[in-house]
């Protein structure tokens, strides 16, 4: 007969039974899993709770139904397990056999009590003991029907746990398998050491076993058995500290002396603040500790993190930050490929700045485009890592599958577990949305989830940090920039008061010469012929050189690229508008041919309007004329040696997210001509540099300062089939739209 100590542990089973299935229903009730872990809670909380009535009262009835409670957990655990194997593991239909068996067991268990009652001698129902149970002489039918019943839950349960088992075995190489088998162990030995009837440890064991599954649900990541004894043992150092709490303050309180309730109830209030008080800081205290003697790297690399926060404090180049990151990050350890991705000067990808491994990276680009999958959810919900991805992908619907499966494949070709992701947010701003400046992709190839949650929340803690660094350089940068034009616009200043004016002096001297020098000969003639022309040359170049150091102080305007595209055309020569074809796509010409259904016109004959309703620009107009003009003038130079010869395209368009805050209208100068070999690209905004003969350097550098301020871009490609294309891209005007004219 049970004592009331002996069944204490059911009575705690019971508790930590229906704390923790409350626990994981709130914390989202809209997922199946968690609500049907409850349910397997709640159906293991009220079977203790029936058994310690049971044992505390000695009353069979609580026995009888701690058994029909029984007969409900074969049900209930194939239910909750079945969320947590693989959605093609998972029994497509419910077996009604299954159902309809738990009813008749149900229903015959309820007729052997009224049996029961009716057979109970005077002094209450008294069913077979412990002591009787190898006794068979002392027992009745309904003991055998007893027995079989928990047979049936036994067995019942062990079929649910070997479905873990196989799911485990077809699941090899991901994350999966090895939280199945954690799963399959723990329920085994649930199954065979958490009986009630074990009145030492049973109860024990399920109240464990319960937290295990809870951790690996709400974690949504796989808890390694050394990972597992470390929260298991703080969470016991917790419950004694809190116990022993309690005991010191209430324990000494005197039972039947007057006052002694108040003294009590006050004494519960104190120890209740304490607990609320001490309960968060003594549990990180405690783990803490607990980790720095079992997990000696982890608490080093978390160290490792804290520290290179600090570090990059004083760090204001982003090439320095992402050496100091990486060079720490190799030291630790901890992490065997790691890489930094930072966003372009275009905004349209995010460029390979280093890494550390064994083998290079294969993908030293990702197009935003392309990766959105992943860069979305990096911009919008914080790091991502692979094995909770993996874990979503499981319950997801067909749609989202396939886009977690586009995550998956991006970090796998990044060889990362973990994607850590830099957002900008600007402070004059904080309301405007995220935007992603960078990406920090680790792993630690050892490991199948290398990293816990808490590691997570300091590797971005560590990011914030990377993109403060990453804004205090770009400021940094725009006030070097300044600082540099102002100096050139002072320096430029003083050149072209001490060189414009000897130009003047040496091109009047020629000019008032060469007419007395009719009979000169053809050399001297030449001569001064170079020296007209250089010293024009040389006046372009001070006055380009003017330009480029010049602050912007445009106005802007509604400006009309068509009539752009018409006062530009207009200053070239009639040979050269042969030469020039122009595709307005949206936008129509008032006369011209449909060919290939895209509407074409010949330049030197058409005039151009916009269709009511495109997309307008802010700006100005001479400005942009400026930058035409000087595309234009490249391309024709480009195809003037081709036979036969070459072609331009001037092409206008709306782009749909074409910058990457706005809409754009591009504005493309294409030819077919030799196109630009890499070195011309790289070096093609670069200030004098120019493979013309006679070419300043400075075109395309002023044109490319003039677009962005007007807070565009300039794109440089060479297209498929031969030559070059320029694209301007600049933000549609959203408060404007054009008319016709």
């Amino acid at each position: 007969m049970n004592t009331l100590s002996g069944s204490l542990p059911s009575l705690l089973a019971a508790t930590v039974a229906f704390a923790i299935g409350t626990s994981v229903a709130l914390r989202d009730r809209s997922r199946d899993d968690f609500v049907l872990f409850a349910v397997f809670c709640f159906n293991l909380g009220l079977f203790h709770l029936a058994s310690f009535f049971r044992g505390f009262s000695n009353i069979e009835l609580f026995g009888w139904a701690a058994q029909s409670i029984s007969l409900v957990l074969p049900w209930t655990a194939d239910r909750c397990f079945s969320t947590l194997i693989p959605v093609d593991e998972r029994p497509r239909r419910r077996s009604w056999l299954q159902t309809g068996m738990l009813v008749v067991l149900l229903g015959a268990h309820a007729t052997t009590l009224f049996v029961l009652l009716g057979r109970a001698p005077e002094d209450g129902l008294q069913l077979a003991s412990r002591e009787d149970f190898w006794n068979f002489s002392g027992w009745t039918p309904w003991d055998f029907i007893s027995q079989g019943l928990n047979l049936y839950v036994v067995v019942g349960l062990l079929l649910v746990v070997r479905r873990v088992w196989r799911s485990a075995g077809r699941a090899e190489g991901t994350a999966t398998a090895p939280r199945l088998r954690y799963l399959f162990f723990a329920s085994l030995f649930a199954i065979v050491f958490g009986s009630p009837a074990i009145t030492a440890i049973g109860p024990v064991v399920t109240a464990v076993y319960l937290y295990f599954v809870a951790q690996t649900l709400q974690r949504e990541r796989l808890l390694e058995l050394p990972e597992l004894a470390a929260r298991i043992l703080t969470l016991g150092l917790l419950v004694m500290g809190v116990t022993a709490l309690l005991a010191m303050l209430l324990l000494w309180v005197p039972r039947k002396t007057e006052g002694a309730v108040m003294l009590f109830l006050f004494n519960s209030a104190v120890a209740a603040f304490a607990v609320i008080v001490l309960l968060d800081p003594v549990r990180q205290e405690f783990e803490s500790r607990v980790e720095s003697w079992l997990f000696r790297d982890r608490a080093e690399l978390r160290a490792l993190l804290v520290q290179l926060r600090f570090k990059l404090l004083n760090v204001i180049d982003p090439d320095d930050m992402v050496s100091v990151v990486l060079d720490a990050l190799r030291e630790s350890n901890r992490v065997t490929t790691a890489s930094v991705f930072l966003l372009d000067a275009r905004g349209t990808s995010l460029t390979l700045s280093r890494e550390i491994g064994e083998t290079p990276l294969a993908l030293p680009r990702l197009d935003v485009a392309k990766r959105r999958p992943l860069l979305e959810r990096m911009r919008t919900q914080g790091a991502q890592l692979r094995d909770v991805l993996e874990r979503e992908r499981e319950r997801a619907g067909r749609d989202a599958q396939a886009e977690l499966q586009g995550c998956l494949e991006t970090l796998a070709e990044l060889r990362a577990a973990l994607a850590v992701p830099i957002i900008s947010i600007p402070e004059d701003e904080p309301e405007a949305p995220r935007e992603l400046v960078g990406a920090l992709f680790v792993n630690d190839e050892r490991l199948l989830e290398p990293f816990s949650r808490e590691e997570v929340e300091l590797f971005e803690s560590l990011a914030s940090q990377a993109a403060i660094t990453l804004q205090n350089s770009a400021v940094y940068e725009q006030r070097k920039e300044r600082e540099r034009l102002a100096a050139l616009g002072e320096m430029a200043a003083g050149l072209a008061h001490e060189i414009r004016n000897p130009l003047g002096a040496i091109k009047g001297a020629v000019q008032v010469v060469e007419p007395g020098l009719v009979d000169a000969d053809a050399m001297t003639k030449e001569f001064l012929g170079v020296i007209v022309e250089e010293v024009d040359r040389l006046n372009r170049v001070v006055v380009q050189f003017l330009s480029y150091s010049r602050p912007y102080r445009g106005e802007t305007v509604r400006v009309d690229l068509t009539e752009v595209i018409k006062t530009t055309l207009r200053l070239l020569t009639p040979e050269q508008l042969e030469r020039v074809q122009v595709d307005l796509g949206v936008f129509v010409p008032e006369r011209g041919e449909r060919a290939g259904g895209e509407v074409l016109a010949n330049a030197s004959s058409v005039g151009l309007s916009l269709e009511p309703h495109s997309p307008a620009v802010r700006g100005d107009p001479e400005a942009l004329r400026q930058v035409l003009l000087n595309l234009v003038r490249n391309a024709l130079e480009a195809i003037s040696d081709e036979t036969p010869p070459g072609r331009i395209w001037i092409e206008l368009e709306h782009r749909v997210r074409g910058l990457p805050d706005c809409d754009a209208v591009a504005l493309s100068v294409r030819d077919n001509g030799p196109g630009l070999s890499p070195a011309t690209r790289d070096n093609l905004f670069v200030p004098f540099h120019t493979t013309k003969s006679g070419g300043t350097g400075l075109g395309l550098p002023i044109s490319q300062r003039i677009v962005e301020n007007h807070n565009g871009m300039i794109e440089v490609s060479n297209n498929p089939d031969g030559g070059a294309n320029f694209t301007v891209l600049l933000p549609v005007d959203l408060g404007i739209t054009s008319t016709s004219q």
